[in-house]
């Protein structure tokens, strides 16, 4: 399916606009043309409607795919690399934690937090694993809060500084490139608000994004509305 495609099923089966003057397929391409990377004011000029509406057509729409909080269905996984990296709340550093299934290229997780310790580290790879059937082995690097974050769980894990792991640090770059826009500062006295564009930029990743090496998206999102359709009835 084409990426607009993907969006409209989404924004049709999770009712996430009500009807009004301005047509369910413009709002789907404003979605898909801020992900892509143009700020608001850019895809109002372009659809020709004002950057309020954009902005508030993205937030709906992010809210409507945070409301199940699931990134990714449950099923096997062999390998996770996890990771952390610094970014910018108002100008105060706060770090991103993902988690990335490393042959399917799916986001299971992310998360903010102000801190880095080894009890943030257990609590984020429990959430991860409620996108994995079996008991995957999670690669990670040095940092010291992995340590004893496996050790309490009783989960194997090994440290990798290249190869696979590289997957994840990957993925940060595409999400900076993406908040170049606003230098890379999210300015958002919420937190929940830029939680709210991490999940949803990690949404699309998985569900709309063309992947190169699969020639369509990582994820199945048929897959995914069977999974929260029941959680959201």
């Amino acid at each position: 399916m084409r990426t607009e495609t993907i969006i409209y099923l989404l924004v049709s089966v999770l009712k996430t606009f009500r009807r009004n003057k301005i047509p369910a397929k413009k709002k789907t391409r404003a979605i898909n043309l801020y992900l892509h990377g143009l700020s608001y004011r850019q895809v109002g000029t372009i659809l020709e409607i004002s950057h309020t509406t954009v902005w508030e057509t993205v937030q709906k729409f992010a809210k409507a795919v945070y409301q199940p909080k699931i990134l990714a269905v449950k099923k096997q996984r062999n390998f996770i690399a996890i990771d952390e990296t610094v970014i910018k709340i108002n100008g105060q550093k706060r770090f991103l934690w993902a988690a990335i299934d490393v042959e399917s290229k799916e986001i299971l997780a992310v998360w903010i937090t102000s801190v880095r310790n080894w009890w943030i580290a257990r609590d984020f790879i429990l959430v991860v694993l409620k996108s994995c059937e079996g008991q995957p082995i999670f690669l990670v690097d040095k940092g010291p809060w992995y340590k004893s974050a496996f050790k309490s769980l009783g989960l194997d894990y090994l440290h990798v500084t290249f190869g696979p792991r590289n997957c994840v640090e990957r993925w940060f770059r595409t999400v900076k490139e993406r908040t170049k826009r606003f230098w890379n500062n999210f300015r958002a006295r919420d937190w929940r608000r830029v939680h709210r564009f991490v999940f949803l930029f990690s949404f699309w990743y998985n569900f709309v994004r063309i992947h190169s090496r699969f020639g369509g998206p990582p994820g199945n999102v048929t897959e995914w509305l069977q999974e929260v359709i029941p959680q959201l009835s």
